[in-house]
C-alpha cells in the first residue's frame, strides 16, 4: 500500500466529536461549513457578491471588461494577453509565518473567481493542522479548471507556499503552467516614487478608496490563528476572515485600475508619476510616440520637481535617438541652466563636438559640466577632462596649427 492509499485510508476513519462541536461554533461565527472528502474534513466559507457590488472606486463587474493587452503592458508580460476575468482566480493567503519554510502553513487560502454573473469569494481553513490534506485536495480541484492566478506579492510568496504544499502531500498538479499575474510589481511601478509603501493596505487608502474599519493588522494574524488552535474560540477568526475577503475584493479594484490608467490619454491623467512610468513603458518598448505624449503630460502638470527633470532628460534622449537636435538641445539647455545638471551638460557637449562641429561651444559646455563635477559627482571628472582635452586638439587643429 502506498502512501496516497494509507492517506485515504487513514482519513477515512471518523473524526472525533471534538471537530463536530467547532464547526457548530464556526458556523455560528463565520456562517461556514465542513467539507468532508477522502482525506478527511476542513472548513469552507463562501461568500457571493453581485457583480454591481461597490469595492473602492469601483464595481466588481468593471473588471470584466479589462483588457489583457492593457495588463501585459503594464506587467510587463506578454503571456497575460491570453487570460480573461472569467478563467482567472484571485487568490491570497492568511499562513503562520512569512519565512516560507517547511514549516510555514497556509492555514486560510481565499480565492474569488466570477461564476454566472456573481463574483464568488471560497475561504478554505483548516481548523487544525492534519486538516490540511484535505483542503488541499479540493482547492487543487478548483485550481485545475483555471488558466490564470491574480495575486498581490503572490510570485515570491502565496503561489511558492502552495506550490510546496501541494508537493508535500504529494498532489499533482501542472504548477507551473499557469499564468500568473503579481499586481505588486506593477503598484511599484507606478508609485514606487509616490507613496511611503506600496503595500495592499496603503494602495487601498492612496489609489483604490478601499476604506478598512477595524482591520486587523497583518502581524497578528499567526497569533490569532496559534491562539484558536489552543483554545479553539472561533471569534479569534472573525477578523481574519474579513481581512482575506477585503484582500481579495482589492485584488479585483487594482486590476481594473491598472488597465483603466493604461487607457487613460496623456491629456487626462492628473498623476505625474502614473504618466512617467507610463511613459517609461513605452520608452522601453520603443513606442517613441506615447512615450513622448506622455513625458509632456509630467512636465505639463509641473510637479514635483524630481518628476519633471527625470522627465526632461528622458525626453531629450529620445529626440537625441531620432536625430530632433533642436528639440533635444531645448531640454538640455533648460536642464543645465536652470537645474545644473551635470548629464545635459555632458550631452551639449556631445552635440555640439559631434553634430554642430563647433568646438568651442563644446568647451563651453564641457567646462560648466566640468565644474559641476568638481563640486558634485567626481566619477564624471576624468570624462570632463579627456573630452577637454580632444576639444583643445581639435581647436588648435581648426585654427591651423597656431
Amino acid at each position: 500500500m502506498n502512501l496516497r492509499d494509507k492517506l485515504k485510508r487513514f482519513a477515512s476513519e471518523k473524526q472525533p466529536a471534538r471537530i463536530e462541536r467547532q464547526s457548530q461554533d464556526l458556523a455560528q461565527i463565520l456562517h461556514g461549513e465542513e467539507i468532508s472528502n477522502v482525506f478527511g474534513s476542513y472548513y469552507l466559507v463562501e461568500n457571493r457578491y453581485p457583480v454591481n457590488y461597490v469595492h473602492g472606486f469601483c464595481t466588481l463587474g468593471d473588471v470584466l471588461k479589462s483588457s489583457p493587452t492593457n495588463l501585459a503592458f503594464i506587467a510587463k508580460d506578454d503571456s497575460i494577453e491570453k487570460i480573461t476575468p472569467e478563467d482567472t482566480i484571485f487568490l491570497d493567503t492568511e499562513t503562520t509565518g512569512l519565512s516560507g519554510g517547511a514549516g510555514t502553513f497556509a492555514f486560510l487560502i481565499g480565492v474569488g473567481f466570477f461564476s454566472d454573473n456573481e463574483f464568488v469569494i471560497r475561504q478554505y481553513f483548516m481548523r487544525d493542522y492534519h486538516e490540511e490534506t484535505a483542503l488541499l485536495y479540493d482547492l487543487q480541484e478548483l485550481l485545475g479548471k483555471c488558466r490564470a492566478i491574480v495575486t498581490f506579492n503572490g510570485k515570491s510568496f502565496d503561489w511558492p507556499l502552495i506550490k510546496a504544499r501541494l508537493i508535500m502531500n504529494r498532489f499533482e498538479l501542472p504548477l507551473d503552467e499557469y499564468i500568473q499575474l503579481d499586481l505588486l510589481y506593477p503598484a511599484r511601478r507606478l508609485w514606487s516614487k509616490k507613496l511611503v509603501a506600496c503595500s495592499l493596505n496603503s494602495l487601498e487608502a492612496n489609489i483604490l478608496q478601499v476604506v478598512r474599519v477595524n482591520d486587523i493588522p497583518g502581524f497578528e494574524v499567526p497569533q490569532r490563528f496559534f491562539a484558536y488552535i489552543q483554545t479553539k474560540r472561533g471569534e479569534l477568526l472573525a477578523d481574519i476572515f474579513v481581512h482575506n475577503r477585503i484582500d481579495i475584493l482589492s485584488l479585483v479594484s487594482l486590476m481594473n485600475y491598472y488597465s483603466m490608467v493604461v487607457e487613460t490619454a496623456p491629456q487626462n491623467l492628473n498623476c505625474p508619476w502614473e504618466s512617467c512610468a507610463l511613459a517609461r513603458l513605452y520608452e522601453k518598448n520603443k513606442d517613441w510616440y506615447n512615450a513622448i505624449r506622455y513625458y509632456q503630460r509630467v512636465i505639463e502638470l509641473g510637479k514635483p520637481k524630481s518628476c519633471c527633470v527625470l522627465s526632461l532628460s528622458r525626453l531629450g534622449l529620445i529626440y537625441r535617438r531620432l536625430s530632433q537636435w533642436n528639440l533635444a538641445e531645448e531640454i538640455w539647455m533648460i536642464l543645465a541652466n536652470e537645474v545644473q545638471d551635470i548629464q545635459s551638460y555632458e550631452e551639449l557637449a556631445k552635440y555640439y563636438e559631434h553634430v554642430c562641429r563647433d568646438y568651442v561651444k563644446a568647451k563651453n559646455a564641457a567646462n560648466q559640466g566640468l565644474s559641476l563635477a568638481l563640486a558634485e559627482d567626481k566619477l564624471k571628472v576624468p570624462d570632463f577632462q579627456y573630452r577637454l582635452k580632444r576639444l583643445d586638439r581639435k581647436i588648435k587643429k581648426a585654427m591651423g596649427g597656431l
